[in-house]
């Protein structure tokens, strides 16, 4: 993405199609703002040679692999040396436990053998396929026995002709983002925000068992976070949860600036139109509630917005006679929202291919004195800084860190992982 030079207000037809298949057309003003994207030594979002805001470092690291990969392992190493170093991360050459099969119970062993008694920044593991059991023990052992970040690799993805500089590009980056690095930034006015996203999992081993998972930003950029889970049988209220959630993530933001945010936005994913009435009339309490908890006359600003991604409706911008996607960045606001509702369509992403998917924004909840272009510009803002991919996405990238945590809990671990986890994007 280019550097933000001017931003331009359009005016053109938006066509509107949704369900029973009835179409209109209303006239849309949008804006569109090319954003700069800070790196350490570059703007826009790029991977290679461009050095993170704040790289993680494989300092003490472990590479398992069957011994029959080790050619690959050892090429996939050195690969990593050379595009990571350029990203600024400090890459130490690491303890290799190469195995005489891949069987889980000797990837199992290995890692006991190793990590018990060390203690690594990241464990790396080579497999030969995407085995879901071996996968559920490795994760099971490294998020909640060790309390180690993991990477797995599988063998079919290094085996790529000609893409290994590609993929192992890919692999630093989410490497140093588990470690705890801040890869890039977008600005963000206010100094003292909090952004939190949740989204919510059923376990596929438990039917009666699902999971919400929780991730707050933990300083002013949004670039580092504070992450947990809630488990609970499907009668339990949701609320009970988040109250600790909250209480410990502004525990965690205190900690890293020494002082609360004075703002705080929540985007609440997973939530169907007929939940609206009970988190309105439930959850919202009981947060107003549990920030006067947490220090004495503590009451910050604060705003909850219901993200809803499944919708059907479709927009199209017209010219003359052609129909064509809505660029990044649009926001219809009016004519087919709610006439009683503060909402929004935003469609965030570029679709090349097909019709671009806007995502719907219902503001159930605003104390934050922000205008309303405010809140919009800044949503679109958080669908930059999801660090798995080099562009933007659907929601604020706090709702798809939540909803990546959710699913390996929901499909993987089945359990909690261990807290020393809970400041670094381990799930990625």
């Amino acid at each position: 993405m280019a550097p933000n030079t001017t931003s331009s207000t359009v005016v053109e037809q938006i066509h509107i199609t949704s369900p029973p298949l009835c179409s209109s057309t209303i006239p849309v003003n949008f804006t569109l703002e090319k954003l700069k994207i800070e790196q350490g030594n570059d703007i826009g979002i790029q991977g290679r040679g461009c050095r993170h805001l704040k790289p993680g470092h494989l300092d003490k690291w472990l590479v398992v692999y069957e011994g029959k990969q080790k050619p690959i392992a050892n090429e996939l190493i050195n690969t990593l040396y050379n595009v990571c170093t350029p990203m600024g991360m400090r890459v130490e050459y690491p303890e290799i436990a190469e195995l005489q099969n891949d069987r889980p119970e000797t990837y199992l062993k290995a890692l006991e053998q190793y990590c018990l008694n060390q203690q690594y920044n990241l464990v790396l593991c080579v497999l030969s396929n995407n085995r879901k059991d071996r996968y559920d023990a490795l994760k099971k052992f490294l998020c909640m026995d060790t309390a180690v970040p993991s990477q797995m690799v599988l063998l079919k993805t290094l085996n790529k002709r000609g893409q290994l500089m590609s993929v192992a590009t890919k692999i630093g980056i989410q490497i140093s983002a588990k470690l705890g690095g801040e890869i890039w930034s977008v600005s963000i006015p206010s100094k003292s925000l909090m952004i939190i996203g949740i989204d919510s999992y059923h376990d596929k081993k438990r039917k009666q068992v699902s999971i919400a998972a929780f991730v707050a930003t933990t300083n002013p950029q949004c670039t580092s976070y504070y992450s947990r889970i809630i488990m609970q049988t499907t009668t339990q209220e949701l609320v009970d949860g988040i109250s600790v959630c909250i209480r410990d993530a502004l525990k965690a933001f205190f900690m890293q600036n020494n002082t609360m945010p004075e703002r705080i936005i929540i985007y609440r994913d997973g939530v169907g139109d007929g939940q609206l009435q009970a988190v309105y009339e439930h959850e919202l309490p009981q947060i107003e509630e549990t920030f006067n908890k947490v220090q004495e006359g503590y009451s910050p600003k604060w705003a909850m917005i219901i993200v809803k991604k499944r919708g059907c409706s479709r927009f199209f911008a017209k010219n003359t006679h052609q129909l064509y996607n809505p660029p990044p960045g649009t926001i219809i606001d009016h004519t087919i929202t709610h006439q009683n509702w503060f909402d929004f369509y935003l469609i965030s992403q570029c679709a090349r291919q097909g019709t671009a998917a806007p995502t719907h924004f219902n503001v159930i909840w605003d104390r934050t004195t922000f205008k309303v272009d405010h809140i919009q510009r800044l949503t679109f803002k958080l669908c930059h800084l999801y660090y798995n991919w080099p562009g933007t996405i659907r929601v604020p990238m706090v709702c798809q860190y939540a909803h990546k945590l959710a699913y390996l809990v929901g499909q993987s671990l089945h359990q909690d992982f261990h807290h020393d986890l809970s400041n670094k994007l381990f799930y990625l």
